[in-house]
């Protein structure tokens, strides 16, 4: 239940990151609309991959953030690949790099908090 919780948060967090960015405001429909933008790839490449990292957690572990971040690039490369423009280079869009990093990063977070616990005989 708690992978659920991770990725429905670190969706939510992205959408209020995007409206930020780029809708300049808070609007319960970019919101809403967004949050399911970043909701599927997130249960397509981040859920797999925490499953797999969970079986030794550690919390806010650099490798493991190196791991959501490979998996960030690669989700958003497929997803600005197919979206973008076809005359336009995907390494030269910026908004790509900065959603590769933010989407790790919030997922990184989130998967921390709530899901790498250790026992209190095992943290050290």
């Amino acid at each position: 239940m708690k992978y659920n919780y991770t990725v429905l948060l670190s969706a939510a967090c992205m959408s209020v990151i995007y409206s930020i960015l780029y809708v300049h405001q808070f609007i319960i429909a970019a919101f809403i609309s967004m949050a399911f933008y970043f909701l599927f790839p997130y249960l397509i490449f981040a859920l797999p991959l925490q499953y797999f990292l969970n079986k030794k957690p550690k919390r806010f572990h650099p490798v493991y953030f190196l791991y959501y971040l490979g998996a960030s690039f690669v989700a958003n490369g497929l997803i600005f690949g197919l979206l973008q423009p076809s005359g336009q280079s995907l390494f030269s869009n910026s908004a790509f790099y900065i959603f590769a990093v933010l989407t790790a990063i919030v997922y990184w977070v989130w998967d921390s908090v709530l899901l790498q616990r250790q026992s209190p005989a095992t943290e050290a």
